[in-house]
């Protein structure tokens, strides 16, 4: 299991991938403002910054793929083909996208259909640039078992990325039910605490997930693969959650 850290898109991109690189044993690269945007990357520098270190693409959550308006959609796709396209030229081989229910108002069937005509068109894009695709679930709608199903069943070529956090929002914890039913689409995985309110981005331990469960779940269905620490409240804390994290998951 490789452990990783993302880079903040406030900060410097090249500063922000050296001390990723230097710490971590993987770089999970998001492409998004202000900062890290794909039309501003000097791509040839970040080559050498990565050198030969793993990375797994993430990019903005905040895109409208699930809005009821299709000309947002189409909105929604070129960017993310920018990203696709910035991934690409990096030697990336697989990155994510993210459900869409900022539209609260929408029914969830017409959330679900709107996310499924975007997931549909993106995968194409992404074999176009050589590149596997990965939803990551979001709180609520999208971390319900049954919903990824209906998901994952019209979509086969579609990856799952699982966010532990996510999973704990509004509701009791879905991660073991996620990872029984889908271990065989899951490739990359994104851990932080939280309350079970909103997605905090905690260092381990300082919310309300039962880590021994929910990793020990992980661990038992056989994954074996990347693991981003995505804690936000200080690089101090994400650096000393890598220790907490590789002594938690070599004792299960």
């Amino acid at each position: 299991m490789l452990i990783g850290s993302m880079n903040n898109p406030n900060n410097n991109i090249l500063k922000e991938v050296k001390r990723i690189v230097r710490n971590f044993d993987f770089l999970d690269l998001t492409l998004e403002m202000p900062k890290a945007m794909p039309e501003k990357l000097n791509i040839k520098a970040l080559k050498v910054a990565i050198g030969k270190t793993p990375v797994v693409g993430h990019t903005a959550w905040y895109l409208p793929m699930g809005s009821p308006f299709k000309e947002l959609r189409y909105y929604a796709l070129g960017e993310l083909e920018k990203s696709a396209e910035a991934f690409e030229k990096l030697g990336v081989k697989i990155f994510n996208v993210h459900f869409d229910t900022s539209l609260g108002i929408i029914d969830h069937e017409h959330m679900i259909e709107f996310n499924l005509w975007s997931l549909k068109r993106l995968v194409t894009i992404a074999r176009k640039h050589d590149l596997d695709l990965m939803a990551e679930n979001t709180p609520g709608l999208f971390s319900n078992p049954f919903v990824l199903e209906r998901v994952f069943k019209k979509l086969p070529r579609l990856y799952l990325h699982l966010d532990v956090a996510h999973a704990n929002v509004g509701q009791k914890n879905t991660t073991p039910q996620l990872v029984k039913g889908f271990s065989k689409r899951i490739e990359h995985i994104h851990i932080s605490d939280n309350r079970g309110k909103e997605d905090e981005h905690l260092p381990l331990g300082k919310g309300f997930i039962n880590w021994n469960v929910m990793l020990g779940a992980i661990k038992k269905s056989g994954y074996d693969k990347t693991i981003t620490l995505e804690v936000f409240t200080s690089t101090k804390d994400c650096l000393a959650d890598k220790s907490k994290l590789r002594k938690m998951w070599d004792k299960l």
